[in-house]
């Protein structure tokens, strides 16, 4: 049903058409999406600063495959997942920058600073 509907609103914006199913371009769609949750409920589970740079460096390597991909030939409608991908890789970089000195990596005080939580073991 999504690629129906993305390959109509490709057609219907002039984009382009997703090119029809295989079962191995299922497969690997299936496989990254797979990828993809397990991040997503990792990131709800157990949330740490590092994350956000993970994450901000995932999204940059997608959007630049997407670009790839577009230059190439495939539809144009990549391009409007390309924006999404560098708006929120965008955000989740700034995110980080802003507390990778008030945060540690893993979220705990660093034995060094004199924080109170320093004293908390690892």
């Amino acid at each position: 049903m999504l690629h129906g509907a993305l390959s109509s609103l490709g057609g219907a914006l002039g984009l382009g058409v997703l090119p029809d199913r295989d079962p191995v371009q299922t497969l690997y769609a299936n496989l990254l999406g797979s990828v993809v949750v397990v991040w997503a409920l990792l990131r709800i589970v157990k949330p740490l600063p590092v994350h956000a740079l993970f994450d901000g460096i995932a999204r940059t390597l997608f959007a630049t495959w997407q670009a790839y991909a577009v230059a190439h030939g495939a539809t144009r409608l990549l391009w409007l997942f390309f924006v999404v991908e560098v708006a929120f890789g965008v955000v989740q970089l700034v995110l980080w920058w802003r507390n990778r000195r008030t945060n540690p990596v893993d979220g705990l005080a660093d034995p060094a600073d004199g924080h109170p939580l320093s004293a908390v073991s690892r």
